[in-house]
């Protein structure tokens, strides 16, 4: 049986506005386009170690026999690029016959990488060799950004809290309720922390929002592009780090600071707010 997966690249314009335009893609016959299972990799470093992720390397056919995907480094031009020395990959990864993926390891070196400093590093696909039919056009790109971490105990900043506005979000108002919120276990690492409280409450009735950060040898690292579902304009307005990064004492889980933007870059308000918040332990 012949089999046809439904992929959407948005290079293609596969835009598809009612079922009559779905576009169907032949997983076996078609030409092959590649890229990456995530665009935006979050990695945390332990302090004078390093730290493995696996990217998934996808194309869009199948192939009798092994491909090769050569992958390297692009510079984006920013201030926080890693150096080569504090980073390692396969820049050759392997989409074994008969399969649509293969697996990219990269490894984060703690080489000189600051507490509450992110560096980063910029992957592109540059080839699929074993494929004539590859479409080298527009191929994707995928970030790792990468931090410090010093590792805390399971019970460390777990618990109620009791959360105190010290600069506001947007219009001057709130981001989170004064009040108590619970803090739990984040998904993305052992240090990564997590509490759901309302958005905005001084500006409507809205959702809540699960705001994640990570704690990093005394300093908060905030998640970028925690959307909110709140906006202007039609757009939303999204939460994530700011120049300062708040902090706490490494023995001590009775008072966390986080310091964080709302409104990114002001991309939906117009105006970036540096907000920071207080959490107490109750």
């Amino acid at each position: 049986m012949k089999k046809y997966v439904y992929i959407l690249f948005a290079s293609l314009g596969l835009l598809a506005s009612c079922e009559e335009d779905l576009v169907i893609y032949d997983g076996e016959t078609s030409q092959t386009y590649g890229r990456f299972g995530s665009n935006i990799v979050d990695l945390p470093v332990v302090f004078d170690s390093s730290a493995d992720t696996t990217i998934p390397v996808q194309l869009s056919t199948l192939s009798e026999s092994d491909r090769t995907v050569s992958v390297e480094v692009v510079s984006t031009g920013s201030e926080n690029e890693a150096n080569p020395d504090q980073y390692s990959f396969t820049d050759q990864v392997v989409v074994p016959a008969g399969s649509y993926s293969g697996d990219l390891i990269f490894t984060g070196i703690d080489n000189g990488i600051e507490i509450g400093e992110t560096k980063t590093v910029t992957l592109q696909i540059t080839d699929i060799s074993g494929d004539a039919e590859a479409n080298l056009d527009g191929l994707s790109a995928t970030t790792i950004s990468m931090f410090q971490v010093c590792p805390v105990d399971t019970d460390f900043f777990i618990g109620d809290y009791e959360l105190t506005t010290t600069a506001a979000g947007i219009f001057g108002s709130t981001v989170f309720p004064q009040g108590v919120v619970t803090i739990e276990q984040g998904a993305s690492s052992n240090d990564a922390r997590s509490f759901t409280a309302q958005i905005y409450p001084d500006l409507g009735s809205f959702g809540p929002l699960q705001f994640d950060f990570t704690l990093v040898c005394g300093t908060v690292v905030v998640a970028g592009g925690q959307v909110t579902g709140v906006g202007c304009a039609g757009s939303s307005t999204s939460i994530g780090p700011r120049n300062a990064t708040g902090g706490y004492a490494a023995d001590d889980d009775s008072v966390l600071v986080i310091d964080f933007a709302d409104d990114e870059g002001g991309a939906s308000c117009g105006a970036q707010a540096n907000a920071s918040i207080t959490l107490t332990k109750v």
